[in-house]
């Protein structure tokens, strides 16, 4: 585990890592394919046989994931977060320790959209989940946390995102 990955907190750390099962930047997918899905689940704790129509749910829940922590405030990707957490999720309650818990929708066994969902309900929309976020270049979308004492940071890594577009903006300012 590098420094950035072990500055996110324990209870988000499912929704990075399941968001950043593809790496857009470098054309990779693990869930593109039914042997690659399989060693992904198995590598993560999700056992089971994974379908085509079981990786399609998970890589459709992925990208509703990433653009809701895109922009947080699009009506869209709200929408879409929020019918996903539906079909996952039947309800909150409290626990026994008095905390927020979820209950998983009938019949249906957590996934791990589903776990990514549940985190991110419980932990991501408030406090340090807050510092959640997809990195601004649209050909990246890397799930990060941002442990920047600003909480401002834009980019995945400044060496490689960052770094193309403040070139694209130098280039376009020389022309």
């Amino acid at each position: 585990m590098n420094a950035v990955q072990s500055a996110v907190p324990e209870e988000l750390r499912v929704v990075v890592e399941f968001c950043n099962s593809a790496t857009l930047l470098h054309g990779t997918d693990a869930l593109a394919t039914i042997r690659d899905g399989r060693e992904w689940l198995v590598r993560h704790g999700w056992g089971g046989e994974p379908t085509l129509e079981h990786l399609i749910s998970l890589r459709d829940a992925r990208e509703v994931m990433r653009a809701f922590l895109a922009d947080r405030t699009d009506t869209a990707a709200r929408s879409a977060l929020n019918q996903l957490a539906q079909e996952h999720w039947a309800g909150p309650h409290v626990d026994d320790d008095g905390r927020l818990a979820l209950t998983p929708s009938a019949g249906l066994p957590v996934s791990p959209s589903g776990a990514a969902v549940g985190a991110l309900l419980l932990h991501g929309l408030t406090g340090s989940g807050q510092r959640l976020r997809t990195c601004a270049s649209e050909a990246c979308r890397w799930v990060f946390y941002d442990s920047s004492r600003s909480r401002t940071r834009t980019w995945c890594d400044m060496n490689t995102c960052g770094a193309r577009s403040k070139m694209r903006q130098y280039r376009d300012r020389l022309t």
